[in-house]
């Protein structure tokens, strides 16, 4: 899944997202004159609450990865995890979202005593929106002690977390990231320490396929997917593989857009004649929200589908859909959570970003209570053995969380199906309500 925003680095001024890094290190150069935009632009990060204040600034001009890492660590006897997630650019807002329901599961465990009577500690790393600076800040995770991380909230920048957790042997815990090769390197295989709170794009795009059959009793589908975008790709790869079926009747027909593109009229006109029961859009919410007004244009008239990417307040803005819709979000929505966690600074409710975060955080104290009291050695010279030790722990979790049973098969992905949302046309405009549940819970 992935965060869309009207921005590739809202409010960082000259291209801070996108430099190549340099190795790691504790601090970043600042040349004052330039930079100070910067740093009041990003000043008002380290007032979240809980935050700590940062131990670097950003370089306006350097070769460097945007990252605000924590004080410096001490060893306080505390159990340490790491937060990784990005507050600028494209993925700010989930990954705000994704920061404070973990930071909420670290001061409630805490609350309750912590674990075997030590504090849990979350060092929270806030990142640009580009895979370098996450993989700086998960670098500087390890190095700082954390026992595990938790992060990121979109499956490019979790995949490079996942090349320094493998390295490092600290286990990783994704909320919200789909793709399969992050729990799976097709060249090595199995990423041991590397584990997802939520369904991936094969299982979704099963799920998805066996509801436009058999909930729906289509038997002409037609997919419009995003070319180039490896979610739109893979959701479209798996349906197609799960519904088409001559033999039982069943015909489906693949067309294709590019980035960015705003004109789907050509290929709806296309679609259209193809005659199908189901429209399956594998794409975001702005795709799906153009494509549905365009839709009417041409008169097609056909049920829509989609994938967790359409969640959205914004979704159908521009008008609704030709016939039904519904889309699958990747976990029950929980209103008593929603009232705990608030609403912060985002003025959206929280969705799955933050309780999976949350959830995480919940696996990740489970773990460490099953290891028992640790010494101090075990979090200093021993560290290394205690991640290993936790990482074991966390494969063999059978915990009951917010979002219901936690378990992970022998890949690291969660067992664990989707809530089926159906968007419904009524007086006072469009509203989306559960509709029930696709797979396992």
């Amino acid at each position: 899944m992935s965060q869309t925003a009207s921005g590739v680095c809202a409010g960082v001024p000259g291209g801070l997202c996108r430099r190549p890094p340099e190795p790691p290190g504790r601090g970043v150069a600042l040349r004052a004159k330039a930079a100070l935009p910067a740093v009041l632009a990003l000043a008002g990060l380290a007032c979240l609450r809980g935050g700590t204040e940062p131990r670097r600034a950003l370089a306006a001009d350097a070769m460097e990865p945007v990252v605000l890492a924590p004080t410096a660590v001490a060893a306080d006897g505390t159990l340490t995890i790491a937060a990784v997630f990005p507050t600028i650019g494209r993925y700010a807002a989930s990954g705000l979202q994704s920061l404070q329901g973990a930071r909420l599961a670290v001061e409630e465990r805490n609350r309750a005593g912590g674990v075997n009577g030590r504090r849990l500690r979350l060092l929270e790393y806030r990142t640009g929106s580009y895979f370098v600076d996450v993989q700086h800040a998960a670098a500087l995770a390890a190095k700082d002690g954390a026992l595990a991380i938790v992060g990121a909230n979109s499956s490019e920048l979790s995949r490079a977390i996942a090349e320094v957790a493998e390295a490092s042997g600290v286990p990783q815990i994704s909320n919200v990231s789909t793709a399969g090769d992050l729990t799976w390197d097709p060249q090595t295989g199995r990423r041991r320490f590397v584990f997802r709170m939520c369904a991936s794009d094969e299982v979704m795009g099963r799920l998805l396929a066996d509801f436009a059959k058999d909930g729906l009793g289509a038997r002409r589908v037609a997919v419009l997917y995003e070319v180039g975008r490896k979610y739109s790709q893979q959701l479209a790869r798996t349906f197609r593989a799960r519904f088409a079926d001559e033999h039982a009747g069943r015909v489906l027909e693949e067309f294709f857009y590019l980035a960015l593109e705003t004109d789907f009229l050509p290929q709806l006109r296309r679609v259209r004649e193809f005659d199908p029961d189901v429209v399956f859009l594998p794409g975001s919410f702005t795709d799906a929200t153009l494509v549905a007004a365009q839709a009417r244009t041409v008169g097609l008239d056909a049920t829509f589908l989609g994938g967790d990417a359409w969640s959205s307040p914004l979704l159908f803005q521009r008008g609704a859909p030709p016939g039904p819709a519904y889309y699958v979000e990747l976990c029950p929505r929980s209103p008593e959570f929603e009232e705990r966690y608030g609403r912060g600074e985002e003025a959206d409710a929280p969705g799955c970003r933050a309780v999976l975060a949350y959830d995480a955080v919940e696996v990740i104290a489970a773990g460490l209570r099953t290891l028992g009291p640790l010494r101090a050695e075990a979090l200093e010279s021993g560290r290394d053995e205690t991640r290993r030790r936790l990482r074991d722990a966390i494969a063999r979790t059978d915990l009951k969380a917010t979002t219901g049973r936690v378990r992970f098969d022998a890949h690291g992905d969660r067992i664990q199906g989707v809530a089926l949302q159906a968007v419904e046309s009524t007086p006072e405009g469009l509203r989306v309500r559960p509709r029930g549940w696709l797979g396992e819970r």
